[in-house]
């Protein structure tokens, strides 16, 4: 059972999950992402200490980009509603991207 935190909008929460992307990538994308917010009418995450992010499209996917609600030059995508999963290289990026729920 997970015990309620504060969010970052200073809500109490008790769904904040933490994710980690793993795999053989360039850029390298890989790291442990936190709970930053909501994008698109779900939430997104940041990896720790960097910019880079997993946000909801509001159509039928889920990407790994630098920038928040844009793919960019090299990116990650994953057409599922599940987070969870392989993701696809794109762009400019190389190698499969592997997102876990830790």
């Amino acid at each position: 059972m997970k015990l309620p935190v504060v969010s970052r909008t200073g809500a109490t929460r008790t769904d904040e999950k933490t994710y980690e992307v793993t795999g053989t990538l360039n850029p390298d994308s890989t790291g442990t992402y936190e709970d930053a917010g909501e994008h698109n009418g779900k939430r997104y995450y940041q990896r720790a200490g960097n910019g880079w992010f997993i946000w909801w499209d509001n159509i039928a996917a889920w990407w790994i980009s630098t920038v928040l609600g844009v793919k960019g030059a090299s990116y990650w995508g994953r057409t599922d509603p599940d987070i969870a999963g392989p993701y696809s290289a794109f762009g400019g990026a190389s190698g499969e991207a592997t997102v876990t729920e830790i």
